[in-house]
């Protein structure tokens, strides 16, 4: 009988990987990207601010009212009820946030906002641009990082488990020897 000359799967170190392979991340943007996509075609206010669809106003809070979410009452909205100029033109615009109000009645507030008033936001589009198309990616590849490191974590808890349960054999048998 003639013994196999390579080592057993006892003697090898296991594998060491990276955290994520070059593999995972291009998946993870891919699906970040995919994701930042699907919130710019979804929501049409988003997607006309990002396509240049809204300018920067000076605009006056003519109206607030804080509200429960219709899902949950424990949550607080806030709808604003906003006014400007555009040339001779006076415009209004509603705008809702979560949270209690920040703003009261003759504030002026510097918002992007459509000139029919159907999209109003915070951020620049180039700010939203850069949220989507970095922030999302860069959030996938963080769950994906989070859903390695918690299959590491169960591997070894499994490996430490069988290790343990070894431990507890080789002591018992020594235990049985040492009586005999």
């Amino acid at each position: 009988m003639t013994t196999d000359p390579r080592p057993g799967p006892e003697e090898h170190d296991p594998p060491h990987h990276r955290w994520l392979s070059p593999g995972d991340v291009a998946l993870a943007i891919g699906i970040g990207l995919v994701l930042a996509f699907v919130l710019a075609v979804v929501t049409p206010g988003t997607r006309a601010h990002l396509l240049g669809g809204t300018d920067l106003r000076e605009t006056t809070v003519v109206g607030v009212r804080e509200g429960a979410r219709d899902d949950r009452r424990d949550r607080v909205v806030t709808t604003y009820e906003l006014r400007w100029s555009d040339g001779d033109d006076v415009r209004t615009a509603t705008f809702r946030r979560s949270g209690p109000s920040r703003r009261e009645v003759g504030d002026t507030w510097t918002l992007w906002v459509s000139p029919d008033g159907t999209s109003v936001e915070t951020s620049s589009p180039r700010a939203t641009w850069l949220w989507l198309g970095l922030g999302m990616p860069a959030f996938a590849l963080l769950i994906g990082a989070l859903v390695r490191w918690r299959g590491r974590v169960m591997a070894r808890s499994a490996l430490r488990e069988a290790d343990r349960i070894e431990a507890d054999r080789i002591e018992a048998r020594r235990r049985r020897a040492s009586r005999s």
